[in-house]
């Protein structure tokens, strides 16, 4: 019997799981949830579940720290992160920090049980978006697996892509133009290429945004 605990601030994704596992008919098994970390490392008991089921987002939370203090808690306890958030940033970096497993939430049953059963035999289960490779650009061989975005990097990139100037996406940020484009050139640099139009074209090719 696979016992699981979620993490988790909405309760659909609760009520989700309960529908989909029965534990006499699927060996899996929903132990409890929370909606707060605080409470769930400081009231949950470690032997009273197997694998914690983590939403990435909770409100005034950074995931890597939540990550930590969980992790902190409960050693030896396999983290699957269930999240809405696809960029690949955010995967590299929970897997690297230690997660068994990186899902979205509208994975299928099937996947979501052969994953959790993984995980419960010691298995770290990588997302294909890292096990996959992207073509390579032809006009600088760069293959973009290794350049990854980062949520500022994303959201700067996004505006610029929607036709947004600078000097909005510099007000709406609270910074400079001046400190945009620094990060704009990085990225550009990254990619090697050298205008932005371009920079967007590239990204877009290679589903980075």
């Amino acid at each position: 019997m696979i016992r699981l605990f979620i993490l988790e601030d909405h309760p659909i994704i609760v009520d989700g799981f309960k529908q989909r596992f029965r534990h006499q008919r699927d060996n899996i098994h929903i132990e409890g949830w929370s909606n707060d970390p605080d409470e769930f490392i400081k009231s949950v008991p470690s032997e009273s579940f197997d694998i914690l089921i983590l939403d990435l987002w909770f409100p005034n939370l950074d995931p890597v720290e939540n990550l930590y203090m969980i992790q902190k808690r409960f050693p030896e306890k396999p983290i699957v992160v269930l999240t809405n958030e696809c960029s690949l940033y955010w995967v590299k970096v929970m897997m690297e920090k230690g997660v068994k497993a990186y899902l979205m939430k509208d994975v299928n049953k099937r996947e979501l049980r052969a994953t959790l059963e993984k995980v419960y035999h010691g298995k770290t289960v990588f997302p294909d978006m890292l096990l996959s490779k992207p073509p390579l650009i032809e006009h600088d061989k760069i293959v973009l697996q290794e350049f990854l975005l980062t949520p500022s990097e994303r959201s700067i990139v996004l505006q610029l892509s929607k036709g947004e100037l600078l000097k909005d996406i510099a007000d709406k940020r609270c910074t400079t133009v001046s400190a945009v484009e620094k990060i704009l050139k990085k990225i550009r640099e990254k990619v090697n290429v050298k205008t932005n139009p371009e920079l967007i074209r590239v990204l877009m090719e290679q589903k980075l945004i």
